[in-house]
C-alpha cells in the first residue's frame, strides 16, 4: 500500500532535462515523441533506468503499478482484477481508502458516516413519499396486491400474483431447510440445535425446546387475550386445522387421497409432527418420512409394512393413521367398504393389527396416533408423544 502517495500519478518536473542527450524538455509530449523517433527507446525502461521519480507501488497489493507514460511513470494501481475493483467501489472500505488516501480504521469510520448519512437522507425521502402515498411500501412489494396494480393487473390478478410470489418464496425456503436441515436448524426457535448455539446444555435446551412447543395453548391465549378472547381464538386456530379437508368436496377429496396413494404414503402434517419429536428427543437411530425414509419390516408372507416414526435406539415406533385412510373406529363401522382401498374397514383394522405385532415382534413398542387426535389438540398429542419415547 502507498499511503504517502497524493494522486494516482504525477507529472515530472518541468523543463527535463535528458539525462543522455542533454537536451532540455519544457512538456511531457515532446519528450516522449523524441524518445521514440530520436532515441528509439523503451519509454519504460528510459523512466525506470533514468527518471522514477516516485514510489508507483500499488496501493491495495503492494505490487508495481500499470505503467502510464514517461512523463507520469506508474499509476499507483496494479492490472490485478481485484484491485481495480476495490478502487472502483466508491461506497465501501476499500474505496473510500483508495480515495482519499487513509489507513482502513480511518476508512471505516468515514465508512460507517456515510452510511449513517445515507440511511437519515434515505428515511426523510421515503417518509415524504409515504406521507403522499400510504400505500408506497406495498406498491414496491411483489408479495403484495398493490405492486401487481400498479403494473396493470387487475385487482383479482394481483391477488394471484403476489399469492404466487409468496408460494415461491415459501417453498424456497422450505427447499433449502429440506436440503440441507443442520446448517439451518440453529436460526429456529423450533429446533434443538438454536438453544445449544445460546449456550444452554442437552437438557437445558430440551426443556427450552418444550417451552417453545407450548407458546400457542389455551392458556397462553386467555392468559394474553382474557378468557373470552383466548377461547376464541384458541378454537378458531383448531377449526383451522380440521377445516383444511373439511372445504373440499367429496370428489376433491377422493382426488387428493388417490394422488396420495400414487406418491408418498405419508402425510405432510405428520411430517409436522415428526420432526417436532425428532428436534426434542431425536437421534442419529430415528427414521421418518422426510428422514432417511420410512422403516420398513416384512413378514412370513413376503408382505411388506412402512412404519411412520421409528427410534431403533430406543425400540419406539409411532403410527401416525389418517382418520380417512384407517377408517377411524370412532367414525367408521366394520362393514365400511374404503371407496380408494376397496376394502372393508374390518380388513384395514386387521391389516394394521398385523403390522403392529410384527413391529412388537421384533421387540418394539409402538403408539398410534389419529390425524383428527393431532389436529384437535397438537400440543398435547405432541406430548403424549415425548413422554411415549421417554
Amino acid at each position: 500500500m502507498n499511503p504517502g502517495a497524493k494522486k494516482r500519478y504525477k507529472e515530472i518536473d518541468f523543463p527535463f532535462t535528458c539525462p543522455v542527450t542533454k537536451r532540455e524538455f519544457n512538456s511531457g509530449k515532446g519528450l516522449s515523441v523524441y524518445l521514440t523517433k530520436t532515441l528509439k527507446v523503451n519509454h519504460e525502461e528510459y523512466y525506470n533506468k533514468y527518471i522514477n521519480h516516485r514510489n508507483s507501488s500499488c496501493f491495495f497489493c503492494g505490487g508495481k503499478g500499470t505503467f502510464i507514460s514517461v512523463s507520469r511513470g506508474y499509476r499507483n494501481l496494479c492490472d490485478n482484477p481485484v484491485c481495480v475493483k476495490n478502487s472502483f467501489k466508491s461506497h465501501s472500505v476499500e474505496g473510500i481508502m483508495y480515495r482519499k488516501f487513509v489507513s482502513r480504521e480511518e476508512a471505516e469510520i468515514l465508512f460507517e458516516q456515510e452510511n449513517q448519512n445515507q440511511l437519515i437522507k434515505r428515511t426523510k425521502t421515503q417518509n415524504k413519499l409515504r406521507k403522499k402515498d400510504p400505500l408506497w411500501d406495498k406498491k414496491r412489494s411483489r408479495n403484495c396486491k398493490e405492486f401487481w396494480i400498479e403494473k396493470g393487473y387487475n385487482e383479482e390478478e394481483s391477488i394471484l400474483k403476489s399469492k404466487d410470489v409468496m408460494d415461491e418464496i415459501h417453498q424456497k425456503t422450505f427447499e433449502k431447510f429440506k436440503s440441507n436441515p443442520k446448517k439451518y436448524a440453529s436460526k429456529y426457535t423450533t429446533k434443538i440445535e438454536y438453544w445449544l448455539n445460546k449456550g444452554f446444555g442437552e437438557e437445558e435446551s430440551k426443556n427450552k425446546l418444550i417451552d417453545r412447543q407450548t407458546t400457542f395453548s389455551k392458556d397462553i391465549c386467555i392468559e394474553k387475550y382474557g378468557e373470552d378472547e383466548g377461547n376464541k381464538i384458541w378454537l378458531d386456530r383448531q377449526k383451522k386445522w380440521i377445516d383444511t379437508m373439511d372445504s373440499k368436496t367429496e370428489e376433491e377429496k377422493i382426488e387428493i387421497n388417490r394422488k396420495k396413494l400414487t406418491g408418498c404414503q405419508y402425510s405432510n402434517i405428520s411430517q409436522i409432527l415428526f420432526w417436532d419429536i425428532f428436534n426434542i428427543l431425536g437421534n442419529d437411530m430415528t427414521k421418518f418420512g422426510e428422514l432417511k425414509g420410512e422403516f420398513y419390516l416384512i413378514n412370513e408372507e413376503k408382505k411388506w409394512f412402512a412404519y411412520d416414526y421409528v427410534d431403533i435406539t430406543r425400540k419406539k415406533c409411532i403410527e401416525y393413521n389418517g382418520d380417512f385412510w384407517h377408517c377411524n373406529p370412532k367414525d367408521f363401522n366394520e362393514e365400511y367398504i374404503h371407496r380408494i382401498k376397496n376394502k372393508s374397514a374390518k380388513e384395514i383394522w386387521e391389516n394394521d393389527k398385523a403390522k403392529i405385532t410384527l413391529m412388537e415382534s421384533k421387540g418394539y413398542k409402538v403408539l398410534v396416533i389419529w390425524d383428527s387426535e393431532y389436529r384437535k389438540k397438537p400440543d398435547q398429542t405432541l406430548q403424549k408423544c415425548l413422554t411415549f419415547l421417554k
